[in-house]
């Protein structure tokens, strides 16, 4: 990550700078208390290392301290802290800093930002001025896995590590959201959800948690991505931009059987499966599979199939239990290139789930 920087100095570069040993800086004695504040998942500490002048004269050199305190690795660190009146910023070292409206900013440089849990950086600057040891605050991107719940009744709930999936929804079905708090509110391309609510995200500095719900057959994507305060400040900070989006695939299932309904997916891949007859199985995978077989016929039958290799749509197909007995329902990914004069190396993954039909 590229940070925006308006004055960088490394640890020698200000050793060696004669205008600050020119007013006879002086070192703090070991016992002055630092500050820290816990919250977003870290914590902040400030420690006044060295202190020379008086008033308008004066000046001192802080170094910060930012620790993970989450369960979870922070990719990105944001901490700030109110300046005291006449003081000002005239560098710093290991962040990229901003100041407005009388509060400095400091983030992430490049190569501190990534944090696995209880792990620490430092950055440092020079204040001019009176003479006021900072009070930092301090937010991350590391949310422990307890700041939001599903949304209440959600059938499906879909999180940030769900990035790119398909997921099959039946009419009238909910989908529950939950992203961390640097992600702006879902949008929704498709007629087949519409949006129940939403709460938190960017930028409330609390985790977003959205519901909607299926209301016609088709397909809809749900797309959002990370915002930051930095990146509208002046001049912008360069922390990129992380996109997310969920392909969802609704249907409406007819009265094909008197039971109930088994949906599988990807993750199913060698489940064991007991349906009763009457039952229907839906297949619902991404559209690389090709259309499942059935081994041996009769214990469940075909209804119907669409989409799946090589129409380019998720594949979803749907069987009716019909007589007690066991059998395998199978595919396989397959790829264009695999079927061209030079095929591609492209390896192919085996899906099954093994059913059982009871009377």
């Amino acid at each position: 990550m590229m940070a925006s920087r308006r004055s960088v100095l490394t640890a020698s570069g200000i050793i060696a700078g004669t205008t600050l040993v020119a007013f006879g800086m002086t070192t703090v004695a070991a016992g002055t208390p630092a500050t820290a504040t816990v919250a977003g998942g870290c914590t902040a500490t400030a420690r006044v290392d060295s202190r020379w002048g008086s008033g308008a004269t004066g000046g001192q050199i802080v170094t910060f301290t930012v620790a993970n305190t989450a369960a979870t690795t922070a990719r990105h660190w944001t901490v700030t802290w109110p300046l005291a009146d006449g003081q000002r910023i005239v560098s710093s070292w290991n962040t990229s800093l901003d100041t407005t409206g009388g509060t400095a900013t400091a983030t992430d440089a490049p190569y501190n930002g990534v944090l696995a849990p209880g792990a620490s950086t430092t950055f440092g600057v020079q204040l001019a001025g009176p003479a006021s040891t900072p009070t930092p605050s301090c937010v991350n991107d590391a949310a422990p896995p307890t700041t939001a719940s599903p949304p209440s009744g959600a059938d499906v709930t879909v999180r940030e590590t769900d990035n790119q999936r398909t997921v099959t929804l039946l009419v009238g079905q909910t989908l529950g959201v939950v992203l961390a708090a640097d992600y702006l509110p879902p949008t929704l391309a498709g007629p087949t959800l519409t949006p129940v609510s939403t709460s938190g995200g960017y930028p409330t500095g609390q985790p977003l948690v959205a519901t909607f719900r299926a209301v016609t057959p088709g397909t809809a994507d749900l797309t959002s991505r990370t915002d930051h305060a930095c990146r509208h400040a002046t001049p912008p900070c360069a922390l990129p931009t992380v996109l997310w989006a969920v392909h969802v695939s609704v249907i409406d299932l007819p009265p094909t059987g008197s039971g109930q309904t088994v949906v599988v997916t990807a993750p199913d891949n060698q489940r064991d499966l007991t349906l009763r007859v009457g039952d229907t199985l839906v297949v619902s995978l991404a559209s690389n599979y090709q259309p499942p077989t059935v081994t041996p016929d009769g214990v469940v039958v075909p209804h119907d199939v669409t989409g799946g290799y090589p129409t380019g749509q998720p594949l979803v197909a749907r069987y009716l239990a019909t007589t007690p007995g066991q059998a395998d329902v199978a595919t396989v990914t397959d790829n264009l290139c695999r079927h061209q004069p030079t095929p591609c190396p492209s390896p192919q993954v085996r899906w099954v789930v093994h059913v059982t039909v009871t009377a």
